[in-house]
């Protein structure tokens, strides 16, 4: 999965985070982050993944004022 993140300069930190769950995760442009979840390999609803995804990054970003997270 790509996602977006309205604050690039926090992408490196972000990585890190996400590499720390279940996902691993690799920045490809300045405000974009390819996430790829293993467990989806292994038979795992896609939208579920979404939208766990989409919850971590929002809820790991609250710190941040503005920051904000889109899947493309």
């Amino acid at each position: 999965m790509k996602i977006r993140i309205t604050h690039p300069h926090l992408a490196d930190q972000l990585v890190r985070s996400l590499n720390e769950t279940d996902c691993l995760a690799a920045p490809t442009s300045l405000d974009c982050v390819d996430v790829f979840v293993p467990w989806l390999e292994r038979g795992g609803d896609p939208q579920q993944a979404r939208m766990e995804l989409i919850f971590f990054v929002r809820a790991w970003g609250m710190t941040y004022p503005g920051f904000d997270v889109r899947l493309d």
